[in-house]
């Protein structure tokens, strides 16, 4: 983009913009997922308001061409999902009462430049330093409540766990634009080995008909680091008076993960990439008409289910594919302030082994850019 998204999304971009900006963003989503375990039917959900996005895009003067540079924060993931559970397993011949949780984000501090390279052809580079954490929660009873066991009354367990994850990553980017209003953007982005340091604890009580046996909560810690492949991003757009229109597709082998470190304390849960996951592109599809200082947007974006399970762990079949329709709106104040809001409608439905997850997200953007400046000299 023409503007400080254009760290995140395509560095090539920033070669657009003319005056200096400072941006800022607030972000609230909510999560919900309705599940069928045994033909009984829970729901859990949860809510989050967090800061999106905060940064400041510089043009450098130039006799030709254009010199831009960028820097700030962008939160770009958040890990938030959960489920309950409460159903009698007839599996096991157990009633189930629990519930797991993650809650957390994944963000990037961002250094970016971009400058033309020769006339309607610009290329830029962002280097992050990717950080955030997660917090995972899990409790679950087990209880004989058919009285289908000897002496085995009620079971509990208990696991929660935090972890923190750091990495480097670079991108570099081209944009090209015809004067008749076309575009095209290529990305290649790459990061270092993902790693994660982990705080986790658990503990369980079992409860018989003539005592019961109590482990108290203890307490490791544990650490690994995953190697991504290279991800590739290809887009084209079209912009004809007061309509834009565009579209990208993103493409990652998440089959070719690999462990560049082990876990010691969870190797049991370790997923296997290479038979877990599948490869699948991601697409967005969007557009925009303006007209005098106001711009009304909409747009698609299909993002599927990469975790299949299978091997040691129950198949995931996928229902419905994830997919969100976004709408926005933006208004420019006096050319010098411009307030966006944008709303994210998404969802997906999943089986794995007995239980179904049908997830239903809603995620609300508000931002505000400030403009400063007037470049001089430029070539634009």
């Amino acid at each position: 983009g023409d503007d400080f998204s254009g760290v995140f999304w395509n560095p090539a971009g920033l070669a657009r913009v003319e005056r200096g900006t400072v941006y800022w963003e607030a972000t609230h989503g909510r999560f919900e997922n309705q599940s069928q375990f045994f033909g009984s039917s829970s729901r859990y959900e949860s809510s989050s308001t967090r800061m999106g996005a905060i940064g400041v895009v510089v043009p450098y003067p130039v006799y030709q061409g254009s010199l831009v540079f960028a820097g700030g924060f962008g939160r770009n993931r958040d890990f938030d999902n959960g489920l309950e559970i409460s159903a009698y397993d007839t599996a096991v011949e157990f009633g189930k009462e629990g519930f797991s949780e993650d809650r957390g984000a994944l963000g990037a501090w961002t250094l970016s430049g971009a400058v033309d390279i020769a006339p309607n052809l610009s290329l830029g580079v962002s280097v992050y330093r990717w950080r955030g954490s997660n917090q995972f929660a899990q409790e679950l009873t087990l209880e004989d409540v058919q009285n289908a066991h000897a002496d085995t009354v009620r079971l509990y367990q208990r696991f929660a766990s935090k972890d923190r994850y750091s990495a480097w990553g670079l991108q570099g980017g081209l944009l090209y634009w015809h004067p008749t209003g076309f575009r095209l953007g290529l990305t290649v982005a790459a990061t270092t080995p993902l790693r994660i340091a982990s705080d986790l604890e658990d503990e369980s009580e079992d409860v018989f008909d003539n005592g019961s046996d109590v482990y108290p909560t203890e307490r490791y810690t544990d650490g690994y680091r995953i190697q991504h492949p290279l991800t590739f991003a290809l887009g084209l757009g079209y912009v004809r008076g007061p309509w834009t229109v565009a579209g990208d597709v993103h493409y990652g082998d998440l089959q070719s993960v690999t462990y560049d470190e082990l876990p010691q304390a969870i190797v049991p849960n370790v997923d296997d990439f290479r038979r877990q996951y599948r490869d699948a592109l991601r697409l967005h599809l969007g557009g925009e008409y303006a007209f005098r200082s106001v711009a009304l947007r909409a747009g698609y974006y299909r993002d599927p289910v990469r975790y299949i399970g299978g091997g040691s762990v129950p198949d995931v079949r996928i229902e419905s594919e994830r997919g969100a329709w976004t709408v926005g709106l933006g208004s420019k104040l006096e050319n010098a302030v411009g307030l966006d809001v944008a709303a994210v409608f998404g969802g997906y439905r999943v089986r794995e082994g007995n239980r179904e997850d049908r997830v239903q997200t809603v995620r609300v953007f508000a931002s505000a850019t400030f403009w400063f400046g007037v470049v001089e000299g430029g070539g634009k």
